[in-house]
């Protein structure tokens, strides 16, 4: 039996001109995480990572941690199945449609940038839509063709890493929330809907052998909550 330790990157920087980054609150998640691991003296025998920089930037903190601490950690495998979905060019493909569906959604479009709620109410319409697979548009990934991607990602290290292994994957909400659909054959509608509980730092484990792969731990955030740090548990 293997086990997959997928972790979501820290929390990145909504709202500012380039979202894909660690904000400081994502970086102190990131170190709090690779403390934890190092607490409970888990080595890894491979490490994956998505290629964003909020994920890199997630693992980067682990891998730094371990050395400084001198605790074995091998180099990390970029792999682009662990990319999240492209968010914005999922809007994009959306949205147009929407407002001719519902054109007083576009009073409403004017509050997202800066009410996190009001963004969510509307992305998760748009998440639904595109889930659906009845919109899809040509030069935006589908969400069929991004979970088949996904899925190939973690067919491909456990069969590359094989029996009695603990491997970190940093990835995002998207991916943690596919392999929970493999792992508890859940619908594609539910599947989004877990998306939107992953939270930034956690911990989701799957095991692995011959048979098939199975849910152990899901978005687990002890090792932030432990700290009690105002702000620290977030979701975006």
């Amino acid at each position: 039996m293997s086990e997959i330790y997928f972790i979501r990157h820290g929390q990145a920087s909504f709202g500012a001109d380039n979202y894909d980054k660690l904000s400081p609150t994502g970086v102190i998640q990131s170190r709090i995480t690779a403390k934890h691991f190092a607490g409970l003296e888990i080595c890894f025998d491979a490490i994956y990572s998505g290629r964003m920089e909020r994920q890199k930037g997630t693992a980067a903190e682990l891998i730094d941690y371990y050395r400084h601490n001198r605790i074995d950690v091998p180099e990390p495998i970029l792999s682009g199945a662990f990319d999240e979905y492209d968010s914005t060019g999922v809007w994009e493909s959306q949205i147009a449609g929407m407002l001719d569906e519902d054109p007083s959604l576009a009073q409403q479009l004017e509050t997202v940038r800066d009410d996190k709620k009001a963004f969510q109410k509307i992305f998760s319409r748009v998440m639904y839509r595109w889930v659906s697979g009845d919109y899809d548009q040509a030069g935006t990934e589908s969400w069929k063709d991004y979970s088949q991607r996904v899925r190939q990602g973690y067919l491909h290290i456990m069969a590359e890493q094989g029996a009695k292994k603990k491997l970190a994957v940093f990835s995002s909400g998207g991916p943690i929330c596919v392999g929970v659909q493999m792992a508890l054959n859940l619908s594609d509608r539910k599947a989004i809907e877990i998306n939107w509980q992953i939270m930034n730092a956690s911990v989701t484990r799957f095991i692995y052998n011959q048979k098939g792969m199975a849910l152990s731990v899901f978005n687990d955030v002890t090792h932030l909550e432990l700290e009690k740090i105002p702000g620290l548990l977030t979701y975006r």
